[in-house]
């Protein structure tokens, strides 16, 4: 557990270090003049928040069953655990537990909820593929100083291709049902009556993906609203730069959500990819355009967002779930 608590420290640490650096390596005084001269505009970024927010819950409800949660507890419930997957130290997989805990809380099983939840885990990832190639496609005949493998573009290059082998390793693991059959060979789930009862619940879990997968319009449909979701928060970002009173094209900010997406997907063991989303900003800023500071800002207009949507969301976490409120 130490150890645990140790590396969680450390990877913290390591990416507070890296947004310090990037602050004054690449003018982040500027940075924050832009902010600040701006700071009454900022609350302008919840109502951006909605469209994102709204596409990846109806996302995720496209994918269940039956009616196990009304719209409004799709948006609570995925808005807590967004929240959740960026406040605490093991970063975005905590989010994705607590999203799990929070729907088995209000009613669903705990096969539906977890296959559910690891499906539009998926479909965010496919998305995030399909939107990020687009992207690399548009960038690399606009912009003649691009290189897939040269300088900082190697960084993006190297993410995609992660994300895109990961995306399909996954597709695999579902159809050829991996789980079952390592629970299965594996003696030590079934030795005592705890681990049966776990064996036959992750079984259940495996089945309920297995058969997700065969849902083939559900999944379609549920992939384009979630591909809705990263242009919404390009919309966030197009937004920022107004209040900012920078000039982008629409494009542009969709290649800048979608990179800075992937790095972040890539790099999900590090808290709140501290770092890493600020670190994406500024590349992929370069390359549209846009100087350093303006880029800077933007990543950190960002956590802004986060901080003004997060603080909320753990309220209504406490309120709705920890005092076990029930509203129907």
């Amino acid at each position: 557990m130490e150890k645990n608590s140790i590396k969680k420290f450390l990877l913290i640490l390591l990416g507070l270090l890296a947004v310090y650096w990037l602050y004054k390596s690449f003018a982040g005084p500027e940075s924050f003049d832009y902010i600040i001269s701006h700071k009454y505009k900022l609350f302008l970024l919840i109502p951006a928040h909605i469209p994102t927010l709204y596409f990846d819950s109806i996302s995720w409800k496209i994918l269940m069953k039956k009616n196990y949660l009304g719209t409004l507890w799709c948006v609570i419930i995925t808005w807590i655990s967004q929240t959740a997957g960026k406040v605490m130290p093991t970063g975005m997989v905590t989010g994705e537990f607590v999203r799990v805990y929070l729907s088995i809380k209000k009613g669903m099983k705990i096969s539906e909820a977890s296959s559910t939840v690891i499906g539009d885990l998926a479909l965010a990832s496919f998305s995030l593929v399909i939107i990020s190639i687009i992207s690399l496609i548009i960038i690399f005949f606009t912009n003649e100083s691009f290189y897939l493998f040269k300088g900082s573009s190697i960084y993006l290059t190297f993410s995609i291709i992660t994300l895109v082998i990961g995306s399909i390793f996954f597709c695999i693991i579902i159809r050829k049902r991996f789980l079952r059959k390592i629970l299965k060979n594996f003696r030590f789930f079934t030795e005592s009556k705890i681990n049966k009862k776990l064996t036959h619940t992750l079984i259940k879990f495996d089945f309920e993906l297995y058969k997700l997968s065969f849902r083939i319009k559900t999944v379609i449909f549920a992939l384009f609203v979630r591909l809705l979701g990263w242009i919404g928060g390009a919309f966030e970002i197009y937004i920022f730069f107004l209040i900012i009173g920078v000039k982008v094209d629409i494009f542009d900010v969709i290649i800048i959500e979608s990179f800075a997406g992937v790095m972040r997907a890539v790099a999900f063991f590090i808290p709140a990819g501290l770092g890493v989303q600020e670190f994406a900003f500024i590349i992929v800023g370069n390359f549209v355009g846009l100087s350093s500071p303006v880029a800077f800002a933007a990543a950190i207009g960002r956590r802004i967002r986060e901080v003004l949507i997060g603080i909320p969301a753990i309220i209504t976490w406490y309120v709705l779930f920890n005092r076990d409120s029930k509203i129907n």
